[in-house]
């Protein structure tokens, strides 16, 4: 991989509100500056299509696309997908905050052709999953899995703290399941480590996630989280494989 290589930010936007040019402004001010955003509005019904204009006409970097109906973050993500030009992918919540440092870090991590996925620490109230030092450390297979089922540590299963390299992505054909309204990326998180072989974890906390009353997290119905029991046993059986 290039030293200073391109990465594509995916940002669903559905009635973000304020939110969305906060999350956006802390991209803006990055330390590492090679990237490009690609920034869906899943037919919101408030202001968030005409902040995303507002911002794309500023920046040729924002590159924005406006879903007619409203689709789920899944395919949205999957848009991402299927037009970014970068070699590197991440996935932003668009009511979160980034450091800084958040894309350095990231960039720096993969530059090794041996590394296949960079996690970084982050700020969630009593989730938390951020330690003290400012080195890589390695995690195991095993430990990646355990902890993508939240018996672990920071590592998780969430997306949004990870850094993924396209290529991998598009040689196994990974996607969002545009099925699940729930887990749908511990299940991606999931099926990209179980083609990919090295990861490493930066402790320190880059991203903070921002929780909002109305989020999916928070109004889950009981179909959705039946829906997610059956993503974390089928991740518990893609883990058993891979023991040695």
């Amino acid at each position: 991989m290039a030293e200073n290589p391109l990465i594509t930010i995916s940002i669903p936007a559905y009635n973000l509100g304020s939110y969305l040019p906060k999350t956006l402004d802390s991209i803006l001010k990055q330390t590492y500056q090679n990237f490009e955003i690609i920034l869906v509005d899943d037919a919101s019904t408030d202001a968030t299509a005409d902040t995303i204009a507002k911002y794309a006409a500023k920046d040729n970097r924002i590159h924005a696309h406006y879903f007619q109906s409203h689709e789920g973050v899944s395919k949205a993500r999957n848009y991402a997908i299927d037009n970014a030009k970068g070699d590197v992918i991440v996935f932003v919540d668009g009511d979160d905050l980034l450091e800084p440092q958040y894309l350095e870090v990231i960039a720096r991590g993969l530059v090794d052709p041996s590394v296949d996925l960079v996690a970084v620490g982050y700020n969630w109230g009593w989730r938390g999953g951020s330690g003290s030092g400012n080195q890589f450390r390695e995690v195991s297979k095993t430990n990646a899995y355990a902890s993508i089922n939240r018996r672990g540590g920071g590592f998780g299963g969430y997306t949004w703290n990870k850094g993924f390299k396209l290529s991998i992505i598009r040689d196994h054909q990974i996607r969002f399941d545009e099925s699940l309204d729930l887990a749908e990326d511990l299940l991606f998180v999931a099926d990209y480590i179980f083609v990919s072989h090295r990861f490493l974890f930066y402790p320190g906390a880059l991203y903070t996630k921002v929780s909002r009353s109305n989020s999916i997290i928070h109004s889950a119905t009981w179909q959705m989280r039946s829906k997610e029991q059956v993503v974390r046993q089928h991740i518990d059986e893609m883990a058993r494989k891979i023991q040695p």
